[in-house]
């Protein structure tokens, strides 16, 4: 098996130098444990899975964790109390609020709105303040 290994490994000459006696006795232990695993698990691991790289797929977008669920789930009763939240949340996705809230009703609006108009028409034509005379 340390063959398969694709782990880097140190050369002999590094190995051998005093100073590298406890990281070669931790690689002899590793390798005399790698081998009886190989026939332990022989009949289960395959050589594909020893070649085998990371299956995944990296996507660039995220705009498929959008609709995912949050929080703790409940299937089949097995969390009744969680099961009864997920459908009060239901209930309530299912019901729009149709318009919004209204903090001001129309009326007062339209009246305060026809005060700035006013205030801001007056601010547009020159005051005789703002107009200087010349006089000869």
């Amino acid at each position: 098996m340390s063959n398969n290994n694709k782990k880097p490994q140190l050369p002999k000459s590094v190995l051998e130098m005093k100073f590298m006696k406890k990281t070669k006795d931790r690689i002899e232990r590793e390798i005399e444990n790698t081998q009886g695993h190989d026939s332990l698990y022989s009949n289960i691991i395959t050589s594909e899975m020893r070649s085998a790289t990371g299956n995944y797929i990296s996507e660039p977008s995220f705009i498929y964790c959008e609709d995912l669920l949050e929080g703790r789930l409940s299937f089949k009763g097995m969390n009744p109390e969680i099961e009864r939240l997920m459908e009060l949340k239901n209930q309530q996705n299912k019901q729009p609020s149709g318009e919004m809230d209204k903090d001001i009703s129309d009326e007062i609006l339209a009246k305060k709105m026809k005060a700035f108009n006013a205030r801001k028409r007056q601010n547009i034509t020159p005051s005789k303040y703002s107009v200087v005379k010349k006089k000869k």
